[in-house]
């Protein structure tokens, strides 16, 4: 199965060695720093106990002359729609995309090119860090939650989606296949929404939001979020929402979310599809969200 990494950055990159270090030989399209890192001396990928290259034997750089069953995009939200028409163009005729974002709205975006029936979702729990071009640091392991974005429009060909969830699980990347991936893209949403601003406003790693006050601040608007996703016709068990904040906090507690490292390194934040995805999605249903409000303008004063 030829399967195309569009973005090499924490994801995209743990996926390309996952893959390739059980045979399947991935298809990896790159650009500037790590690109030419990839061309030259390979992904370097740290673990707890070792240090392992995935030499560029093991890879294919993706040219014009090839062309793929699926196309997996890892980028961040801004650079979903280019990403997606560069893909497209590799694709065969019932190939298909999955893409692997936080946020809302980057599905329709893939959906706007690709068409509905060959747009699959994605949320992925394994523990990735980017310290470098082409260069990795492993974390917890986790799962990938993946699925359609219209199981009634869904068209891709059972037999190839089936293989690529086998190609996945041989990977030990743990796929959970559903038949409808909006509700966990809205349950990493809110888990997103409750960490990555906080963090990045107060400059904190994720474990300080274990405590108070930024722990009460992290479940308030969660709920906030909760409230718009059940009028959007999601339905959030909070309990067990909050208990999956408190063990993500904990299992990352010495991490910085993405969005402190984007501000740090003084790039543009995700926050637009994150804080901003629900307070467009509130004022559609006419919900009060001042506390998420709040955090998107703050967010983006970091910037000014």
């Amino acid at each position: 199965m030829r399967v195309g990494i569009f973005g090499t950055g924490a994801i995209g990159s743990l996926l390309a060695f996952k893959l390739a270090r059980t045979g399947n030989k991935p298809f990896i399209y790159s650009r500037g720093e790590s690109l030419s890192a990839l061309q030259k001396r390979g992904l370097i990928v740290h673990s707890q106990d070792s240090v392992d290259v995935l030499t560029p034997i093991e890879y294919s750089i993706l040219n014009s002359q090839q062309s793929l069953d699926v196309a997996i995009i890892c980028c961040k939200q801004n650079s979903v729609s280019e990403l997606t028409i560069i893909a497209e163009k590799y694709l065969i005729s019932d190939g298909f995309v999955i893409a692997i974002q936080n946020g809302l709205g980057h599905l329709d975006r893939v959906a706007s090119v690709v068409g509905r029936g060959r747009t699959i979702g994605a949320c992925i729990t394994h523990g990735s860090n980017r310290i470098g071009p082409a260069e990795i640091k492993l974390g917890g392991e986790g799962k990938i939650v993946i699925g359609p974005l219209d199981s009634e429009k869904f068209s891709v060909r059972s037999g190839l989606y089936k293989k690529m969830i086998e190609m996945l699980d041989d990977a030990k990347l743990y796929p959970d296949n559903m038949t409808n991936i909006l509700p966990s893209i809205w349950e990493k949403l809110l888990l997103n929404l409750a960490i990555n601003p906080i963090s990045a406003i107060c400059g904190v790693r994720n474990g300080v939001l274990l405590f108070s006050p930024l722990n009460e601040l992290a479940i308030s608007v969660m709920r906030e979020g909760a409230i718009v996703a059940e009028y959007e016709g999601i339905s959030i068990d909070f309990e067990k929402l909050e208990d999956s904040l408190n063990q993500v906090l904990q299992a990352t507690a010495d991490n910085r979310c993405s969005m402190l490292q984007d501000v740090m390194n003084g790039i543009p934040t995700e926050v637009d599809w994150i804080c901003g995805a629900v307070v467009e999605k509130a004022e559609v249903h006419g919900i009060p969200v001042p506390m998420t409000q709040t955090l998107w303008n703050l967010v983006h004063g970091l910037s000014m």
